[in-house]
């Protein structure tokens, strides 16, 4: 099985996300792409939504997306779970691993856990973000979206997702300050 992954704080989820996943499902030849949202980013203090809302607002929003899952792999860690440790675990069922970050990951990214065994198991995927170069040995995807979820945060302005749901996070992050 040919599978993508793509980790994240999704802290909320917002059309940047949609539009990652929409262009890996037109660019690589997969079986399967996993959103796997983390319970606790490394390199983040805090989440102000707890993974298991993430989770919900994930299925709800790529419910109908073919060859899309959601996995509650490491928000069921109740830790900081390293991007190794997650590729470990789904290479077990996986003959070639993508693994899809953002441009803004790159300038930090030989200083993620286990670096170099990470580099030999993915074939990296990277979104681009803020003009960020790409390295010629990476796929590109091209998704340029001017939103992200640390802005909402600050400003609980729009997330471009369809009203019912975005009106659910909206919602939430206003109750939870």
């Amino acid at each position: 099985m040919k599978l993508a992954l793509y980790g994240g704080s999704f802290d909320p989820p917002h059309a940047g996300h949609v539009a990652v996943v929409t262009e890996a499902l037109k660019h690589l030849q997969i079986d399967q792409l996993l959103i796997v949202p983390a319970s606790r980013n490394p390199f983040k203090e805090l989440v102000r939504a707890e993974g298991n809302i993430r989770y919900r607002w994930l299925k709800e929003i790529f419910g109908s997306y073919p060859k899309v899952s959601i996995s509650d792999f490491e928000i069921a860690q109740h830790r900081s779970v390293y991007t190794i440790e997650t590729v470990e675990h789904f290479a077990q069922s996986a003959e070639k691993i993508y693994l899809i970050i953002g441009a803004d990951n790159l300038e930090k990214l030989t200083s993620w856990h286990q670096f170099t065994k990470l580099d030999a198991l993915v074939t990296w995927v990277v979104a681009t973000r803020n003009g960020v170069a790409i390295p010629d040995r990476m796929i590109r995807l091209n998704v340029d979206v001017a939103i992200s979820s640390t802005d909402f945060r600050t400003s609980l302005g729009t997330l471009g997702l369809e009203a019912k749901i975005e009106h659910k996070i909206l919602s939430y992050y206003k109750e939870h300050p």
